[in-house]
């Protein structure tokens, strides 16, 4: 991941997550994730674990769909 990050993103996709009946310790992981990515870099600077974190998470969103 990047060295940039933003915490208004974090802070909004934890809440989104959450809210929407992920457990937060992995909400809390995936928007690490969501909020440090990097367009500018392939798979926005996203390892193989970093991504699983956010499938997992969008798993337990959209099971709540």
């Amino acid at each position: 991941m990047t060295e940039s990050f933003n915490q208004s993103l974090y802070d909004a996709s934890v809440r989104a997550l959450t809210d929407n009946g992920v457990p937060e310790d992995l909400a809390e992981k995936a928007s690490q994730v969501i909020a440090s990515d990097d367009p500018t870099q392939e798979n926005l600077g996203r390892s193989a674990s970093d991504q699983e974190a956010v499938n997992e998470a969008m798993n337990h969103y959209c099971a709540q769909c």
